[in-house]
């Protein structure tokens, strides 16, 4: 129990002396945004043992973070340095950077602590490592689900505070929640929060204080009463709650079954795995099944008493869901929005934005301005070092990413998040399930293959969702091979905007193409049946400006944190090897493929080192240097870095989720692959005299 104490244990295993409170859920409850709320990013990764799953970890600080943040911010730090004195429920009130002194533990959602999936699984060893608080976090729009999972976590005794999250959507459905009277059934303290709006934040805080081990519990037939009780005095003394420890002895949990044998020898485990046996003999059926229909009984009578249902017409936004969702309409729609999203990125943000950046701030004003104060620098390797035109840390590296890269990136992270936040990705999951089930997967893998056109390192994390190992292997195939990343797309845009309609058709065209057949390949390669999908689907509602703009801003800040430095690291490095000649040795040694296989000039070796390095830095280089590209050549180019190898964090990831055998099996058939997609290319065009000009 050693590594589970350190990964969530109580106060006294924190070296820092903290509480810790853990965050509990169904998925898609809001935890994830009450974490940051609560906390405040950024928090560091803690792996639960025994499983891929990483739990989030920060301490959580006074006040609550709001949507008009930022503002809000600046208002009280001229006031009071920081200290906030906006109230309770404020869909601003943010936070003070001091430290409560207990920590918040982000877990996975889970539907019940029966299930074998591992997030469920991870779910329980986090309960086991005996948090100071829990932390549960309903879904006030489907009360009976929470209550289910609430009530089979309460056996294990822990001082909880029950939240209902999403209270105006529960209120727009019509339903009415006495939380007084829920409260008083529970036996804890129960508040309920807004949470993407920052309502309730403080409340739920403050209530961390008053957390109590609730006073309602889970009586399950007799039985299966008797059965625990058995089980209890087997196990006495153990060092897992007994009512919980014998919960999930009698659905065959595999870990509780180790600490039996750990701590009261083979002997007890197999009286233990007697008694379920001589019970599920009774009931005919396996005993997390028969407990979790009479868990969700029990949830269905409590939420009873305590839910009005009012009568409420058809909201517009569940028409329109209806819409998105059916084959009929929703096909048109996706490629209405697929279109419009193109013109949003390619018009406005590349080309309107970063044009207008491109020749009035930076070369018209920032680079000569530079240039003049790097002039008076003595040493012609600092001055070209910083300034070179072809590899300087100031145009190739810092210019480049903030002029470049980051005003395309905005207006795709800000069209995304419209995405998000308008309950529509689910419903493309539903759209698409019979299609993704041709290339091995269901309607759950639209959410990782959607989220690689945000970060293919991310959404490699995210495969952890699929249930299944050939699920998870097939789309982080296809996240590497075709999926190209947010920064790498927005170049992608800024490029092809300036070339015939034909290149962008090619191009995507081929990357489509060649995703739905390697998909069928590997398919039929790794075999095995597909599960059924079954998913939550959200309200559509139209999306909240705030919340839209906070999370574009937060992922546009953190891609600038990680890609600047490597940005000008990859800069320096390029500049080091022309400086000392090696990249023309680097040109020659790479020219037989570079050059002759797929036709492209020498300046391409450049722009492909710098892809290896990172996506976007090399889609940058193709942008600083496509006055040596013909249309062919930059058609070529862009499949080529598409296709291949992702940047080293996402190689990193694929190592760390699917081992070091199968993570270079999928790196070297991609890197083979994308020389043969590239060289057929330019063949073909060569051949049949195609231009894209």
């Amino acid at each position: 129990m050693k590594k589970l104490l350190e990964a969530t244990g109580s106060r006294n295993d924190d070296p820092r002396g903290h509480a810790r409170a853990v965050l509990i859920g169904n998925p898609n409850v809001g935890k994830s945004a009450i974490f940051w709320r609560l906390t405040g990013l950024p928090s560091e990764e803690c792996n639960v043992p025994g499983s891929s799953v990483a739990a989030s970890v920060a301490p959580i600080r006074e006040g609550a973070r709001g949507t008009w943040q930022l503002a809000r911010r600046v208002v009280t730090w001229l006031k009071d340095l920081g200290a906030s004195r906006a109230g309770d429920g404020a869909p601003g009130s943010p936070l003070r950077r001091k430290r409560t002194g207990t920590s918040l533990v982000d877990t996975p959602g889970a539907a019940s602590i029966f299930a074998l999936g591992e997030d469920e699984m991870a779910l329980r060893d986090l309960l086991l490592g005996r948090p100071d608080v829990v932390v549960f976090i309903a879904d006030a729009k489907n009360l009976r689900r929470s209550l289910a999972l609430f009530l089979q976590v309460v056996a294990f005794g822990y001082r909880t505070v029950f939240d209902l999250n999403m209270m105006d959507e529960a209120e727009n459905l019509g339903l009415r929640i006495d939380v007084a009277e829920l409260g008083r059934r529970l036996g804890c303290p129960c508040t309920t929060s807004v949470a993407i709006e920052g309502h309730g934040m403080r409340r739920l805080a403050g209530a961390l204080e008053r957390a109590c081990s609730p006073a309602c519990t889970m009586t399950y037939q007799p039985p299966i009463e008797q059965a625990m009780e058995e089980i209890a005095s087997l196990v006495r003394g153990a060092s897992v709650p007994s009512r919980a420890f014998g919960t999930m002895l009698l659905a065959r949990d595999r870990r509780c079954l180790e600490i039996v044998e750990e701590e009261f020898g083979p002997g007890t485990r197999r009286a233990v795995l007697a008694i379920v046996d001589r019970l599920e003999a009774h009931y005919g059926a396996p005993l997390d099944v028969v407990m979790t229909e009479q868990v969700y009984a029990a949830a269905e009578e409590l939420a009873s008493g305590v839910v009005d249902r009012r009568p409420r017409r058809t909201a517009m936004s569940e028409r329109v869901g209806h819409l998105v969702q059916s084959p009929a309409t929703g096909v048109p729609i996706a490629l209405l929005i697929t279109v419009a999203m193109y013109f949003w990125v390619g018009w406005l943000g590349a080309g309107l934005v970063v044009d207008t950046l491109e020749h009035r701030v930076f070369d018209g004003w920032l680079i000569p301005m530079v240039a003049r104060v790097v002039g008076r620098l003595p040493g012609a390797f600092v001055r070209g070092a910083l300034m070179d035109p072809d590899f300087g840390l100031f145009p190739t590296g810092l210019f480049l990413a903030f002029g470049v890269v980051l005003p395309v990136l905005f207006f795709f992270f800000l069209f995304f998040a419209v995405l998000e936040d308008s309950g529509y990705l689910p419903r493309l999951s539903i759209l698409l399930d019979r299609v993704l089930r041709v290339v091995g997967l269901n309607g759950k893998g639209v959410l990782p293959l959607v989220m690689g056109f945000s970060c293919v390192t991310m959404a490699v994390i995210t495969t952890r969702m699929l249930d299944t190992k050939k699920e998870r292997l097939i789309a982080t195939f296809l996240l590497i091979l075709g999926v190209p990343c947010a920064p790498l797309l927005s170049v992608q845009v800024l490029i092809l905007r300036d070339m015939s309609w034909t290149a962008p058709v090619t191009v995507y065209g081929l990357i489509f193409l060649q995703i739905l057949v390697a998909g069928m390949l590997a398919n039929r390669v790794l075999g095995g049946r597909l599960p059924d999908f079954i998913m939550e689907v959200p309200r559509m509602r139209a999306p909240k400006p705030g919340v839209v703009l906070a999370r574009t801003w937060r992922r546009s800040v953190q891609f600038m944190r990680e890609a600047v430095p490597i940005f000008m690291l990859a800069s320096f490095i390029m500049f080091l090897l022309d400086w000392v000649g090696g990249l023309e040795v680097v040109e020659a040694f790479a020219r037989p493929v570079v050059g002759h296989l797929l036709g492209l000039p020498d300046k391409a070796v450049q722009v492909l080192i710098k892809t290896i390095i990172r996506r976007e830095n090399g889609a940058a280089e193709l942008h600083l240097v496509r006055a040596s590209f013909d249309s062919v050549q930059m058609v070529v180019t862009l499949l080529v870095m598409t296709f291949l190898v992702p940047c080293l964090n996402a190689v990193i990831v694929i190592i760390k989720e699917h081992g070091l055998k199968s993570a270079l099996a999928i790196i070297a058939g991609v890197m083979v692959y994308c020389v043969m997609v590239g060289a057929l290319v330019n063949a073909v065009c060569r051949a049949f005299g195609i231009a894209f000009a």
